[in-house]
């Protein structure tokens, strides 16, 4: 009995040891994990990508203390991007590559699949999610509450009015609906409040309320801001909001920039709720956009990806590479940017196993484990991106070792220039930008964390590293069409999509299409489901809800 018990310490040392090995000394206990996802906001209007127009001192702070990952990349639009965060899978193999899911369609991310919060739920986490859930509501099987979520707060749907959390379609036959509950409950006593700083107090309170001893806090706090409102009144501020941008002569510019003062407003609401908590010292916060922002056409908002190429719902760098800002004292190296490629599915495995979960290994997930790229600077092992492949409306969008494969697009090309310049009114306290960051809330609770003394021109060092330079055309060259012909990029060395090298490598062309023809025929049919009137506020009490529950007909 003595030798079996002395073998057991051994083996339990063992692996305290091998975890040390692999995730860093400073990894003492299950982090808390805190997920911020922001909504449509382009990659190019947070300043610390360079833009002094608008000013983002808390969602840059986070960056600073942090690593800034400035080849982050998502998919191209809500729904599908969402579920790849909390499947760890591509679009392709969970039927999310068609379009969103509206509240009336009988469908939504499959019930088969595991999401992040049950790995984390099985290892003793608390998880909680506050926001957008966007990923199917005809039944209550699909809702965030049924699917590992502790709790939740927030809207269902895709999108809310940010006064009185309703929502329609243009151009739809019925009124618009109520969307906004405290896990299965209307919830009604905040309408009138501005969405996106309920939000983030909603996480504050949470955070808060957390009890410490009960397990470590994962909360996912998924934000409307920036995504329209509904199409009769897409673009909501707060007044203060808007005067504190009164430099942006352009009125819809202006309005956007309002509605990202609040967003930075709500990072900072939810850092501030962490040190009051004292979870700081052993949490991981992680900031991101789910896809690059509308410029133009559909729920528009004049944001920007500039340089890059095209914009959300597009197969170009506009609509999937962003930058993604992570932060905890548990990374060896930190106040860098990393150039190193990742993907939305990795955050699943990454989490899922700092976190010590099991059955993660069992799991088939096209995310990988980042953790050393983001502690210890060293390269990820992918070579494999699938963007999109969207056999209904006919575009893919492929990315391997270093080249990117484009076929096919949206809205017949309109979109896909080069959208995001334009007049960039400088910020009047954008001369000391350095000064307005080390004001914010979030360097306050951060800056006693940092590996070294930051001061202005760390700050500005960093700021010009995440520089996106464009290469010009190239004579060789040859313009691209994909309605046309597909086309083919070097995006490492031309991130900007400027030359064509299809006609000049038919020989890698060739390999990337019979890799496409595998995937396509390896990937689930596209679950998107039409309208049904069943799910209509008029006849659901002028609520979006679980409208499918109860009905005789099976799902």
């Amino acid at each position: 009995m003595v030798k079996f018990l002395v073998i057991c310490g051994v083996f339990s040392w063992m692996l305290s040891f091998c975890q040390v090995c692999i995730y860093g000394e400073n990894v003492p206990k299950k982090p808390n994990i805190v997920v911020i996802l922001a909504d449509d906001v382009g990659s190019h209007d947070i300043s610390l990508r360079g833009n002094n127009q608008i000013l983002t001192p808390n969602i840059d702070a986070l960056g600073y203390q942090g690593v800034i990952m400035n080849r982050h990349y998502t998919v191209n639009l809500c729904s599908p991007s969402r579920a790849a965060l909390l499947s760890g899978k591509y679009s392709i193999r969970t039927g999310m590559q068609y379009l969103v899911v509206l509240p009336d369609e009988a469908w939504g991310l499959p019930l088969t699949e595991k999401l992040l919060p049950q790995y984390l739920k099985e290892v003793g986490y608390q998880t909680y999610m506050v926001g957008k859930w966007h990923l199917g509501s005809c039944l209550k099987a699909y809702i965030p509450t049924h699917r590992g979520f502790d709790t939740h707060v927030g809207l269902l749907g895709g999108a809310i009015d940010y006064y009185n959390y309703s929502f329609a379609t243009g151009g739809m036959p019925y009124t618009p609906g109520f969307d906004f509950r405290y896990n299965e409950e209307v919830y009604r006593d905040r309408v009138g409040e501005y969405a996106t700083d309920v939000l983030g107090d909603e996480a504050a309170k949470i955070i808060s309320n957390h009890n410490k001893s009960e397990g470590p806090l994962f909360l996912y706090l998924a934000q409307v801001a920036t995504h329209a409102a509904n199409d009769y009144d897409p673009m909501q501020f707060v007044p203060e909001d808007l005067e504190k941008v009164g430099h942006i002569k352009d009125q819809q510019r202006r309005v956007y920039a309002a509605m990202i003062e609040a967003l930075d407003r709500s990072v900072g609401t939810v850092v501030k709720a962490l040190k009051a908590k004292d979870l700081l010292d052993n949490t991981i916060i992680l900031y991101f956009s789910d896809n690059g922002g509308p410029t133009n056409g559909l729920f528009s908002l004049k944001a920007s990806n500039y340089p890059l190429r095209g914009q959300k719902q597009s197969p170009w760098e506009g609509a999937h590479r962003g930058v993604a800002l992570v932060w905890s004292p548990l990374l060896q190296q930190r106040h860098r940017v990393s150039e190193h490629l990742t993907h939305i599915t990795d955050w699943l495995p990454t989490f899922a196993q700092i976190a010590g979960s099991t059955s993660i290994k069992s799991a088939e997930l096209d995310g990988f484990d980042i953790w050393e790229t983001l502690s210890f600077n060293k390269p990820p092992i992918r070579r494999e991106m699938v963007h999109i492949i969207d056999p209904i409306s006919g575009y893919t969008s492929y990315y391997r070792d270093g080249w990117k494969y484009i076929n096919g697009t949206t809205y017949d090309g309109q979109h896909d220039g080069w959208l995001g310049e334009m007049p960039f009114d400088e910020h009047p306290e954008a001369y000391r930008y350095p000064q307005v960051v080390m004001e914010s809330e979030v360097w306050g609770a951060l800056n006693p964390y940092a590996q070294r003394s930051l001061d202005a021109v760390d700050i500005m060092g960093i700021r010009r590293n995440t520089k996106i330079t464009c290469k010009h055309q190239i004579p060789s060259a040859t313009p691209c069409y994909p309605l046309r012909a597909p086309c083919l990029f070097n995006v490492e060395s031309d991130p900007c999509e400027f030359n064509n090298l299809a006609d000049l490598r038919k020989g890698q062309m060739q390999e990337f299409e019979q890799r496409l023809e595998y995937l396509q025929k390896i990937s689930v049919p596209p679950g998107k489901k039409p309208s049904d009137p069943r799910g209509y506020p008029d006849v659901n009490d002028g609520l979006w809800t679980w409208w499918l529950e109860g009905l005789e007909e099976s799902h």
